[in-house]
C-alpha cells in the first residue's frame, strides 16, 4: 500500500502565481506523486498573512479542486519559517513533502527524493548543484548569491549540504514534527534550521539532484533576502556554540581542585 503524501507550500503576496499552482495541483499533482510510489491525500497552501488576493484565490481554487487545502497561518504575517511550520502541523500524511509556490522544483520530482527515503535516507533534499542537477534560467546574480551563501552556511554549521535552500525537501511527518516544533528561525533561513536540527538528531539527510527551472517572476531578492537569512544563521550559530560554552562551564575545574 502506497504511503500518503502532504505538501506544505508557503505563500505570500500570492495572487499572481497563485492560479498557477491551483492548475498544476488539480491538472497533475496526483498523478505527479503516483508516478513515486506515493498517494497525494492534501496540498497544504498555508497563507503567511497576505494583504492581497492571495486567500481569495486558495479559496476560490480549493472549491473546484478538492486536493488543495488553503490555511491561514496563525497570528498572520511571520515568514516562510513559521508558514512551513504550520503547515507540518497540519499535515495528515505519513510523508511530507516541502515545496515553493511557483513550483520552480517540479511536484514531479519528489519521485527521487522518495527513493533516497526507500534507500534508507530519513530525509531527502532536491539539489540544484549536485552532480546530475538539471538547473535552468538562474540569473547569474542569483546563482552568485547562492553559492556565496551556501559556503556561508557551511562555514556557520558544519552541515556538508551544497544547496539548504531548494525547496523540495521529503522526510516523515512524525520527523518533521518533531524539528519543526523546536524551531527558532521565522524566515528564509528556516531550511538551514532544519537540517542543523536533523543533524543533531541523528537523521541521515541525503542531497539528491533535481529538476529546477527558475521562475522569472520570483518574489525572493537575491541581496535582501540573502543578508536576512545571513543573520538568521549567525543566531543560528550564536545558539549552537551556547551548549558547548556551556558544557565547557560545567567541566571546569574549580580553583580548589586545581591544587590537588
Amino acid at each position: 500500500m502506497a504511503a500518503t503524501l502532504s505538501v506544505v507550500v508557503p505563500a505570500y503576496q500570492e495572487a499572481a502565481r497563485a492560479p498557477r499552482l491551483v492548475a498544476a495541483v488539480r491538472d497533475a499533482a496526483a498523478d505527479d506523486v503516483a508516478r513515486a510510489g506515493l498517494e497525494l491525500l492534501e496540498v497544504i497552501v498555508v497563507d503567511d498573512g497576505s494583504t492581497d488576493a492571495t486567500a481569495s484565490v486558495l479559496e476560490e481554487g480549493a472549491r473546484s479542486t478538492p486536493l488543495l487545502r488553503p490555511l491561514p497561518a496563525p497570528g498572520g504575517h511571520g515568514g516562510k519559517g513559521h508558514a512551513v511550520a504550520a503547515g507540518i502541523a497540519a499535515a495528515r500524511g505519513e510523508l511530507v513533502l516541502l515545496a515553493d509556490c511557483d513550483l520552480s522544483a517540479p511536484l514531479a520530482e519528489v519521485a527521487h527524493l522518495h527513493q533516497a527515503l526507500r534507500g534508507g535516507a530519513d530525509v531527502a533534499i532536491g539539489s540544484r548543484a549536485a552532480a546530475g542537477a538539471d538547473v535552468r534560467n538562474t540569473p547569474l546574480t542569483r546563482e552568485y548569491m547562492g553559492r556565496t551563501f551556501n559556503r556561508l552556511v557551511r562555514a556557520a554549521t558544519g552541515l556538508p549540504h551544497h544547496d539548504t535552500q531548494c525547496p523540495l525537501k521529503l522526510l516523515r511527518t512524525s520527523d518533521a514534527r518533531r524539528l519543526a516544533e523546536a524551531m527558532q528561525t521565522r524566515g528564509f533561513a528556516f531550511d538551514v534550521e532544519l537540517l542543523v536540527r536533523a543533524q543533531e538528531a541523528g537523521l541521515s539527510v541525503a542531497e539528491v539532484p533535481i529538476a529546477f527551472c527558475h521562475d522569472l517572476d520570483s518574489r525572493v531578492d537575491p541581496i535582501a533576502h540573502a543578508l536576512e537569512m545571513a543573520r538568521d544563521v549567525a543566531r543560528l550559530r550564536r545558539s549552537q556554540r551556547k551548549p558547548e560554552r556551556d558544557a565547557r562551564r560545567q567541566v571546569q575545574p574549580a580553583g580548589d581542585e586545581l591544587r590537588l
